[in-house]
């Protein structure tokens, strides 16, 4: 009797052991995968430029160009008359959502370049899908109807002239150039060339410019050295330089030029000569 309690208890202890391995086992935390697996996103459209070729069905209003430019997590381009800037994201399955847009406050023209402008920032705040193929961009709103077509922006700077409407004051705003007979110019030559004029003394410069990634670099190799005729031209002429040498990127439209910083910030803002 005694040898048969004592192995019974054995045989008690030896099934509460197992069962609590047995617990063990299943109570082992999972596997989570690496923190960049979850994280890693890629983007369709980032670093592409494009210039409107339909709204709403409409082909675009003589001489205006409507443009739309994605860098980073932004947007940025023409409507027409006006500039604008906001953010953006991409979703799955081509998906976006268009943030709140600022813009510049210009009037231009008759009544129906304005509203070609309103209907085209409309357009783009209730952007809800897109579609990428054969060399266009569509955008959809939110019940799949296609509310604008978009085709290639040529970003080559070779072989373009412009002239500066605007440069950046070191914090962050931009300066208007003065309209007191002073130009202030950027020509892009075929061979590489940069030149032109600070408003009183000329500057020419050896540059590179991608039309795929958008970076922007140069060399300065010469640099006028003369007296502008009054302290304001002076002082404008140094803060263009400055700008200028600010520059690392920049985005092409039909009609502007913008360069810049490295914080994302326009250096300098040119206008199509």
């Amino acid at each position: 009797m005694l040898w048969n309690l004592l192995a019974a208890l054995a045989l008690s202890a030896a099934l509460t052991l197992s069962g609590c391995s047995s617990k063990k086992e299943k109570t082992a935390p999972p596997v989570k995968p690496p923190p960049a697996a979850e994280t890693q996103t890629s983007s369709a459209l980032r670093g592409s430029s494009w210039q409107l070729v339909s709204l709403r069905g409409q082909q675009p209003k003589t001489g205006t160009a409507l443009t739309l430019s994605f860098t980073g997590d932004k947007i940025s381009g023409t409507s027409g008359c006006n500039t604008y800037s906001g953010p953006y994201t991409e979703e799955d399955k081509e998906k976006i959502r268009i943030g709140q847009l600022a813009t510049t406050n210009r009037q231009c023209g008759p009544p129906e370049r304005m509203e070609q402008e309103r209907l085209f920032m409309e357009t783009l705040r209730a952007a809800a899908a897109f579609t990428l193929g054969e060399g266009r961009l569509i955008l959809k709103d939110a019940d799949g109807g296609t509310t604008a077509v978009f085709k290639p922006q040529n970003q080559e700077l070779k072989g373009t002239i412009w002239r500066a409407v605007s440069y950046g004051n070191g914090q962050g705003g931009l300066s208007e150039v003065l309209s007191k007979g002073r130009t202030l110019t950027a020509i892009f030559t075929a061979d590489g060339l940069l030149s032109g004029s600070a408003g009183c003394n000329s500057y020419a410069a050896v540059f590179t410019g991608s039309p795929e990634s958008k970076a922007f670099r140069f060399e300065m190799t010469e640099v006028g050295a003369k007296q502008c005729p009054s302290p304001e031209i002076m002082e404008q002429e140094g803060g263009f330089m400055a700008a200028l040498y600010t520059a690392v990127s920049y985005l092409l439209d039909d009609r502007t030029l913008t360069l810049y910083d490295a914080d994302g910030n326009p250096a300098v803002i040119f206008s199509r000569m």
